[in-house]
């Protein structure tokens, strides 16, 4: 069996065991939160019955609207508790007992609604009770008028007390005072509101019933599920003391067997290298096993054979080096030898610009009748081009420092494009200037800027057969400002792209370009921290992107 097949099955192991665990503690976790859930709607529907007995005592002792609304109030938060139960915990408190607290509580309702009835009608009949006393009172006189007045002190008791023993007092009065049709009227009242009182008396009853019914229900419910509870736990307990031990002893025997399993070839591995290492290459490793230890093995045995062959590598190795050497000899050479061409080119600049200067004044003095007016106009012309060659040179071989100054990048911009405007390169060429506005103001070197636009443009000129256009834009874009220079000139074949910011490269005509122009911007955008991105397609036309970032200085 190989190493990794050994670790796999160790490793399974544990995470065999790790799993049972796992899913019997997550049956375990799932049973106590859906029972601390029930624990807890429990206590609130008990809480809240709370709630409604002491709102309950309190309408029977005062019997005002203010405790009713407050009783009818917590029944409702009761009937929310209830009505909210998911049916997990429906599942667990069982369906028939959320059914029959659901009836309790909407019979304890009903029977306060009764209550309230009751009162309410005691209320009028008392009213109705009084009013009749008083109407007998005022017909009756002497020892009549005297009974009746012992009969209505017996009447405030009944209203006092509410309970039968007045009650028959009342009655036993009423007929021992022999007042006849006189009372009959209010002896029906008394007896109705007497049977209001005795209905009060059965709904009271009733309604504490429920109440203790629905509170002893919830208050059972609370114990059992924390008995239940308390069992889940230690039982969990248990299993994870369970789940450790094995753990231990499982540990002991995989890591044991691995240990020896792996221990064991290595040793006899470093033995042989120790040898190998003291330039003893005769012995070899036997090769057991078939796992990785075995394949090292193998490798091992290879690796003398190998030594032979790496020699022979290093050797060829050594001669590429040699090779490479020699090219960065040659690299240097040609380094000079642009150093040397920089001096000259400098040196020629001087005389170049006196034969220039005296060509010119000469072409000034000639008219243009004269036969020597078109040779010196040549001289003029080509002593001119090479004055341009030998600054190209220059400027590619000696790096000009930067002058910058933060200016808005549309002013150099401006200034290059009008200057080359009215030139006569433009003829049949319409030069199109899109600049945005309220452009961020940058450090740059405007003249080096301008410089870029110029090489640019007139490159754009020389890949244009009129008519043409070329388009000059500006834009911000995040953390850059964006030149961008297009053409509609026959665009650069795919495999010159990578080639254009060379030195003197060039597919124009020997007359029209170094091909250094674009190795010079080049230059001057990386110096500015900046970049140039193009874009072309053949017979489509060119477009060039340059960004120079936003820099706070």
């Amino acid at each position: 069996m190989k190493i990794r097949d050994k670790l796999f099955v160790a490793f399974g192991l544990y995470m065999l065991l790790a799993a049972v665990l796992g899913l019997f503690t997550y049956k375990e976790l799932r049973t106590i939160t859906a029972r601390l859930a029930l624990v807890e709607i429990a206590d609130d529907i008990t809480n809240t019955i709370l709630e409604v007995r002491r709102y309950e005592k309190n309408f029977l002792l005062f019997r005002d609207d203010t405790s009713y609304q407050e009783v009818r109030r917590y029944l409702g938060i009761l009937n929310k508790y209830i009505n909210n139960i998911s049916s997990e915990i429906i599942t667990e408190m069982g369906s028939n007992n959320n059914e029959m607290m659901k009836k309790a509580i909407a019979e304890y309702e009903d029977l306060l609604v009764m209550l309230s009835d009751n009162m309410m009608r005691q209320a009028e009949l008392m009213t109705m009770v009084r009013k009749e006393g008083r109407s007998i009172e005022k017909r009756l006189d002497g020892s009549a008028l005297q009974s009746f007045l012992l009969v209505r002190r017996y009447e405030k008791n009944l209203m006092l007390y509410k309970d039968e023993s007045a009650y028959v007092i009342v009655e036993n009065s009423l007929n021992s005072s022999k007042l006849g049709s006189e009372t009959e009227r209010y002896n029906l009242l008394i007896g109705k509101l007497f049977d209001l009182y005795k209905d009060e008396k059965a709904t009271i009853e009733k309604m504490r019933f429920k109440a203790r019914e629905i509170q002893s229900f919830t208050e059972n419910l609370s114990k059992k599920e924390r008995a239940s509870i308390s069992g889940i736990l230690s039982m969990a307990t248990k299993l994870l003391v369970f789940a450790l031990i094995a753990f231990f002893f499982v540990g002991i025997v995989i890591n044991w067997r691995l240990a020896v399993s792996i221990s064991t070839p290595i040793r006899r591995l470093e033995k042989v290298t120790k040898k190998i290492a003291g330039s003893d290459f005769s012995e070899t490793i036997e090769v057991t096993g078939s796992d990785e230890i075995a394949s090292l093995q193998i490798s091992f045995n290879q690796m003398e054979e190998n030594l032979k062959d790496a020699m022979s590598a290093l050797e060829q190795t050594i001669a590429q080096l040699q090779e490479k050497q020699a090219r960065l000899v040659e690299a240097e050479k040609l380094a000079s030898i642009g150093k040397l061409a920089a001096g000259i080119a400098h040196e020629i600049n001087n005389p170049l610009t006196s034969i220039l200067t005296f060509s010119s004044l000469l072409l000034e003095q000639c008219p243009a009748s004269d036969p020597r007016h078109t040779k010196l106009k040549m001289v003029v012309k080509e002593t001119t081009r090479v004055r341009n060659i030998v600054r190209q040179v220059l400027s590619f071989a000696k790096e000009a420092p930067l002058r910058t100054e933060k200016i808005n990048l549309n002013q150099p911009v401006t200034e290059i494009v009008e200057s080359l405007i009215a030139q006569d390169v433009f003829q049949g060429i319409e030069l199109d200037l899109d600049l945005a506005d309220g452009l961020q103001d940058i450090f740059i070197d405007p003249v080096q800027i301008g410089q870029v636009v110029l090489n640019i443009v007139l490159n754009a000129t020389h890949a244009i057969v009129p008519p043409g256009k070329i388009r000059v834009s500006t834009r911000a874009a995040g953390n850059y400002l964006e030149l961008i220079i297009s053409d509609t000139g026959k665009g650069i074949p795919e495999e010159n792209l990578q080639k254009i910011f060379d030195p003197f490269f060039t597919t124009k005509d020997k007359s029209r370009g170094t091909g250094l122009g674009l190795a010079v911007s080049y230059g001057i955008i990386k110096k500015h921290g900046g970049e140039i991105e193009v874009r072309s397609k053949l017979n489509e036309g060119s477009t060039f992107i340059v960004r120079l970032p936003i820099i706070k200085q």
